[in-house]
């Protein structure tokens, strides 16, 4: 009898034991959650003019976080240039904004170089950004390090890693901004993107010169298939709650010179392109198409014998960019930058920012929206 109660006994563990194997099996990971129980609707202001202050104009629909350019590491001894504005953090967060300033190493990779060996000059730039937040009282950092050497991808991680032991301290949001993966030394395989990640709240994927203001060859700034790949290479790496899709308010006017025999460029904002279409569409040079793959307007011209061409980024090709959002369950959107769009581009963004905000989220954003301003 004994022995028979033995075996039932045991069968129950087993059965008991089995049970919370399934259950430990069919339990799903908790889902990382972003820094912010919302979707991030960023924008660059690179000037400070009073007809671009965001701070001082009205608020602009959808837009929840301001990243003024304000910082420049401008020596190998961290020394760093300070344009901030008084009482910008305080008018911002009136509006409802959160502000992000902008630091940069000035795209100077020697500089960068002589910074990363000098364990003083780091310190020395944490030190001065410490003292920045205790003066103004903002909400995160943007980090925009670009054109590193290949050789420094380590050390830039190191600095990036102690900036974060310093933001926490401060209960600072800390963003990276960094190109889409591609082969360029300088300009991408600088960046131990998986590395990054895990000292950043958000990582801004600048989705934007394919094409850049120097290439021999014209093309578009920001094609859909070419954004949607670089998208997916990053989440390689990236988790998608961290991953900010960057996109551009802006294209290029490429023209073709005979002599050279290669293209130029110069920089086309929204309105001003807008407005040379108005000025050519009668011209019978002109030729304007909807691209089905790049999925932007191809637009060409000629004036003087010389051939123009310029792939706009518009309302339509934004909308299209920024449905990623929603299919990669990306963090938000960055846009570079202030002035350069036209207005009927903030509500598709904030359109847009909705449609990809899952119905949990939606009920975070407004308990958060409910809560007082950052003092």
């Amino acid at each position: 009898m004994k022995i028979f109660l033995s075996h039932i006994l045991i069968a129950l563990l087993s059965f008991a034991c089995l049970g919370c194997a399934a259950n430990q099996k069919d339990t799903p990971k908790p889902v990382p959650k972003p820094a912010l129980p919302y979707k991030i609707n960023l924008v660059w202001q690179f000037e400070h003019r009073p007809e671009i202050d965001l701070s001082t104009l009205d608020k602009v629909p959808g837009l929840n976080v301001v990243s003024p350019c304000w910082y420049i590491i401008e020596n190998e001894f961290g020394k760093i240039q300070d344009i901030s504005i008084d009482g910008y953090v305080e008018r911002a967060h009136a509006k409802g904004y959160q502000v992000w300033p902008l630091i940069t190493n000035g795209f100077n990779p020697d500089r960068t170089k002589k910074l990363l060996d000098d364990e003083n000059a780091r310190k020395f730039v944490i030190e001065q950004l410490r003292q920045q937040f205790q003066k103004h009282k903002f909400d995160g950092i943007n980090l925009d390090f670009e054109h590193i050497y290949e050789a420094d991808k380590d050390r830039i991680t190191e600095f990036v890693k102690q900036i974060r032991t310093a933001t926490k301290q401060d209960n600072l949001i800390l963003s990276m901004d960094v190109t889409v993966p591609k082969g360029s030394p300088n300009w991408s395989l600088c960046f131990d993107r998986k590395a990054l990640a895990d000292h950043l709240d958000y990582m801004m994927v600048m989705a934007y010169d394919q094409y850049s203001g120097s290439s021999p060859v014209a093309g578009p700034t920001a094609s859909h298939d070419w954004v949607e790949k670089g998208i997916r290479n990053t989440l390689e790496e990236v988790p998608p709650h961290k991953v900010i899709l960057g996109i551009p308010f802006y294209m290029r006017l490429w023209h073709y010179d005979k002599d050279a025999k290669r293209f130029y460029a110069k920089t086309l904002t929204m309105p001003k392109a807008e407005k040379l279409l108005q000025e050519k569409e009668k011209d019978e040079t002109f030729r304007c198409r909807w691209l089905d793959k790049e999925k932007v307007t191809y637009v060409s011209y000629m004036e003087n014998e010389i051939p123009y061409s310029f792939w706009q980024e518009d309302k339509r090709s934004l909308a299209h960019k920024m449905d990623l959002i929603k299919t990669y369950n990306l963090a938000g959107v960055a846009s570079w930058r202030y002035g350069f769009e036209k207005p009927e581009i903030w509500p598709m963004l904030e359109e847009k920012l909705k449609e990809a905000t899952p119905p949990e989220r939606s009920q975070e954003t407004q308990e958060k929206k409910e809560q007082p301003a950052k003092k």
